[in-house]
């Protein structure tokens, strides 16, 4: 594998959980991640965030390899012209598991010389996980 190929795949899946934090509880669905045309999708919320054809093996992947608690559960979906399909829905479990999350998007930028997520953004990341608002300050990243 080449230094590129691992440094795009690492990028993917910072892309990946960031948009699992973004989304807090709503999560992330199949069809979010893959579709490019809005012309087959009944939501518009998310097509072509960033492009996986195997979210859920990148989902296994943050739970073994890193860790990370993921919550996947069945979700109906039905395209405009009415085919009818069941996916996945996947989201971060807990604010533990949010704040592991920044952890680890933080390595990965550290490594590859970027600044890490500012407190600001963290905050406005973790603000879905939690039940009384809490300042970064206060949450031991």
């Amino acid at each position: 594998m080449s230094k590129f190929s691992a440094l795009s795949k690492v990028k993917l899946a910072e892309l990946c959980l960031l948009e699992l934090l973004r989304r807090g509880k709503t999560g992330l669905h199949s069809l979010d991640v893959n579709i490019r045309d809005l012309t087959y999708s009944s939501f518009l919320g998310g097509a072509g965030i960033f492009w996986s054809i195997t979210l859920p093996t990148d989902m296994n992947i943050f739970c073994i390899r890193h860790g990370l608690r993921i919550i996947g559960q069945p979700a109906p979906f039905i395209s405009l012209p009415g085919c009818k399909a069941m996916f996945k829905r996947y989201w971060l479990a807990d604010l533990d598991t949010a704040k592991n999350a920044i952890r680890l998007i933080n390595s990965w930028r550290a490594k590859r010389g970027a600044e890490p997520l500012s407190k600001r953004n963290c905050n406005a990341l973790l603000a879905a996980f939690q039940s009384e608002p809490q300042a970064f300050s206060e949450v031991a990243l």
